[in-house]
């Protein structure tokens, strides 16, 4: 599973850094109301939302999910090693949306929102870092959610404002001269595995899967609030604003293991720090009222 090989990297990461500079990680519990859960015939890939950075789009999504709008749709334009785009298809039918979403791609700079630095300067933004668990760009006016693999954002048209319903995955390299072109409201961040089994489409179509029985489909997708008692799950992301995860990043860094002949400059890639996270099952007690 994706979240286990990002808790053993990080804890490899730790194991060859000092003694003195480790420190226990801290683990921040998804709130359901941003969690969604995919299932498809591939497996399930969880979703975690970001309305502080795109609260228009999150709030449309949530409705469609809630009100089942996914179930049996497609990944109709699938791109190995770009993204994967799933949807009604209403991206690509070159119509004017009536009710498209305004654009989020970025927001204002607030001092007071979570920030754990990565990179200064980056080769795409002046400087990048983590927001509670998204990697995020910014200067000095405007902060910004990243392209990184797993990343989610709704697709659109030339128009900024032509998003509606369709949303696509980065699967592959982080496509980042797309930030701040396209709205980013959520992540993967349990069973990238499983988007990766997606059916491909060719690249000489520019992904688009004609034959409709051969594409991947969405059999429903259900906010976290909306599983059966016997199947919901609490997740828990690393908490990007302790000291644990300051070495962490510090380790991506700064690779001191013996295996390298020739050390890598101390330069990081924000979407070169996987984040890890862990599900629980949700205990009856603790769902209980109590008097």
């Amino acid at each position: 599973m994706r979240h286990r090989l990002a808790l053993a990297l990080f804890l490899a990461a730790l194991a060859v850094m000092p003694a003195a500079a480790q420190d226990e990680p801290t683990w921040r519990r998804v709130d359901p109301a941003n969690l969604v859960f995919i299932g498809m015939n591939e497996g399930q890939v969880v979703l975690e939302l970001n309305p502080a950075f795109a609260p228009e789009t999150t709030a449309r999504f949530r409705t469609l999910v809630e009100s089942d709008f996914y179930r049996g749709l497609s990944f109709y334009r699938v791109i190995d090693g770009f993204v994967a785009q799933a949807g009604d298809e209403s991206d690509i039918s070159g119509e004017t949306p009536d009710k498209g979403l305004p654009p989020e791609f970025e927001r204002e700079f607030d001092p007071d929102l979570p920030w754990t630095p990565v990179q200064k300067p980056d080769l795409f933004a002046p400087e990048t870092g983590f927001s509670d668990g998204f990697a995020v760009g910014r200067d000095g006016k405007t902060v910004w959610l990243s392209h990184c693999p797993g990343a989610v954002a709704m697709a659109r048209g030339n128009e900024p404002n032509s998003g509606q319903t369709d949303f696509y995955i980065v699967i592959g390299q982080a496509p980042r001269y797309l930030d701040r072109n396209l709205t980013i409201f959520a992540r993967v961040i349990d069973g990238m595995d499983v988007v990766q089994k997606i059916q491909r489409g060719d690249r000489d179509e520019n992904g688009i899967i004609t034959n409709e029985l051969a594409r991947s489909r969405i059999g429903r997708m259900r906010m976290g609030y909306q599983l059966e008692e016997d199947e919901r799950l609490e997740y828990y992301v690393m908490n990007t604003a302790d000291a644990a995860f300051r070495d962490y990043v510090e380790s991506r860094r700064d690779r001191r293991h013996e295996f390298f002949d020739h050390r890598p400059p101390k330069v990081l890639d924000v979407c070169q720090v996987p984040i890890p996270s862990r599900a629980e099952k949700v205990s009856v007690l603790s769902r209980r009222v109590q008097p």
